[in-house]
């Protein structure tokens, strides 16, 4: 598979929720790298890292709308561009961000790393205050 057609692959199975599948498409030392400024920032390590990301992501929002903007790649790369709409559980605000999810494969066709880049997030943090 090219890095654009697992990256589909894999997104779709994140909405199916078929957390197995997605493990399949990770290396074993598969990364994500995610703003520290974030209340879930940091490095998260382990086929399983993009589960226990988005469950913890999650924990901060209601009413998430996720709309793919669109979804290219190349060689070693892909890059998803998404829209984001949230509500804070903290505040009770509804606002939207745009977020670019860039996901390095390795030599055997896993995906090595993804890099989370937001927008804003200050305005994030602001958001999450009540």
């Amino acid at each position: 598979m090219t890095p654009l057609e697992a990256s589909k692959a894999m997104y779709d199975a994140v909405h199916a929720g078929d957390w197995n599948a997605v493990a399949d498409f990770m290396a074993e030392d598969f990364v994500i790298h995610e703003p520290t400024s974030l209340p879930y920032g940091g490095e998260w390590r382990g086929r399983d890292a993009l589960q226990r990301l988005y469950t913890h992501v999650m924990g901060y929002w209601d009413d998430p709308v996720v709309k793919w903007q669109e979804l290219v790649g190349g060689e070693k790369y892909a890059v998803a561009l998404l829209h984001f709409t949230v509500t804070a559980k903290a505040s009770g605000k509804r606002f939207e961000t745009h977020i670019a999810e860039v996901t390095a494969f390795d030599d055997a066709g896993k995906m090595a790393s993804m890099r989370i880049h937001y927008f804003d997030t200050a305005d994030i943090v602001g958001q999450l205050k009540a």
